[in-house]
C-alpha cells in the first residue's frame, strides 16, 4: 500500500493507536479516551489508511498489534511524548521559567538589592541563564536597542524615551566617614556639611552619569570641595585611613563597612534606581526578574 506524500498522523489519531494498543480492544480505549466506539472505530481505519498498513489482528475477543506495527507503535508513544514535552516546555517557558536573562548594571549600582532579587529568582527560576555585565549608561542603552541584554540597572538618569523603565526606589545617599571626623556621630548631615572636605567618588569612567550628579548637587548648594576617584575598594580604604570622606548609597552599608567607619544620611539627599527593559514586549523571564526586584526593594527597605 501506497502512503499518500501529503497525508498526516495527528496526535489525536497516535492516542487512539496506542489506547487500542494498550486495552487491547477498542471498547476499552473508547473508555479510557472519553469517546464513542464507532468514533474511535473510525479513527483507526483513517490512521491505518494513512499508514499503509494493518495495526492489529485478532487474537479471539482481544486485538493484537500486528508485527509490523510494533515498531509504529513504539513510535507513537515516543511522538506522544514528545508531544507532553513539548506543552510542558511552553509552560515552562510561558512562566518564566527557561530561557536566558542577560541584566546590564551600573558599576557599584546597589549591590545589595540585586543580590537579593538575583538570589530569589535563581530559587525560583533555576533554569534560566543568567548572565550579568558592567555597563556605563550609554552602553546600557544601546545593549538594550541591540537586544544584547534583556534588562538593565542605572541611577539617576532615566533611558531614553523610546526604553520601558521604572523607578524601583530611591536610594538614600550617605556620608562614609572615618569613626574620628568632625561629622562622625551624627544622625545626618546637610550637603553644606561637605565644604572644604576631600570627597573620594567613583571614577567618571564608571560613573559618567553619577559624576555629573555629584558635581552639580555640590555646586547647586555652593559647597566647595576636593573631588577625587578611585575604585570602590580604594574609595573604602582610603575612608577607613582617614585619608577622605565618600558619598555612598545606603545600601552599601551592610557589605561596605569596614571597622571605624560610619554611614551618616545626607538630609534631602536621595537618588533613583531605574530599571529598564528592551522596547516590545516583555518576555515571561523578565516579568518574573521585575517582579523579584520588586519584592527585593520591599524586603531590603531600612526600618
Amino acid at each position: 500500500m501506497h502512503i499518500s506524500p501529503d497525508s498526516g498522523v495527528d496526535l489525536r489519531l497516535l492516542q487512539a493507536l496506542v489506547a487500542i494498543a494498550d486495552e487491547a480492544g477498542v471498547s476499552a480505549a473508547a473508555e479510557r479516551l472519553r469517546i464513542a466506539q464507532p468514533s474511535l472505530s473510525r479513527q483507526l481505519r483513517l490512521l491505518e489508511r494513512r499508514l499503509g498498513l494493518p495495526l492489529f489482528e485478532r487474537a479471539g475477543r482481544r486485538l493484537r498489534v500486528t508485527a509490523a506495527a510494533e515498531p509504529v507503535v513504539e513510535s507513537a508513544r515516543r511522538a506522544l511524548d514528545a508531544a507532553d514535552e513539548v506543552l510542558r516546555t511552553a509552560k515552562r517557558a510561558a512562566d518564566g521559567q527557561l530561557g536566558r536573562l542577560a541584566i546590564g548594571v551600573l558599576p557599584s549600582c546597589s549591590p545589595v538589592l540585586l543580590v537579593d532579587a538575583l538570589a530569589s529568582f535563581r530559587e525560583h527560576h533555576p533554569q534560566v541563564e543568567t548572565t550579568i555585565t558592567e555597563l556605563v549608561d550609554e552602553d546600557q542603552w544601546r545593549a538594550l536597542r541591540e537586544g544584547t541584554i534583556d534588562v538593565a540597572l542605572n541611577l539617576i538618569e532615566p533611558p531614553p524615551s523610546d526604553l520601558p523603565h521604572q523607578i524601583l526606589t530611591a536610594e538614600q545617599v550617605c556620608l562614609v566617614v572615618r569613626d574620628d571626623h568632625r561629622l562622625a556621630g551624627k544622625e545626618s548631615v546637610r550637603i553644606s556639611d561637605l565644604a572644604g572636605e576631600t570627597v573620594t567618588f567613583f571614577n567618571r569612567s564608571d560613573q559618567p552619569v553619577g559624576h555629573r550628579w555629584l558635581t552639580w548637587a555640590l555646586r547647586t548648594a555652593g559647597v566647595r570641595t576636593t573631588l577625587q576617584e578611585a575604585t570602590l575598594t580604594n574609595i573604602v580604604a582610603a575612608v577607613a585611613a582617614g585619608l577622605t570622606v565618600s558619598v555612598m548609597m545606603r545600601s552599601f552599608e551592610s557589605i561596605l563597612r569596614p571597622p571605624g567607619v560610619q554611614y551618616i544620611p545626607v538630609e534631602g539627599w536621595a537618588i533613583d534606581l531605574i530599571m529598564s527593559h528592551r522596547p516590545g514586549q516583555e518576555s515571561p523571564t523578565v516579568q518574573a526578574f521585575q517582579r523579584e526586584m520588586a519584592l527585593a526593594v520591599d524586603r531590603t527597605r531600612p526600618t
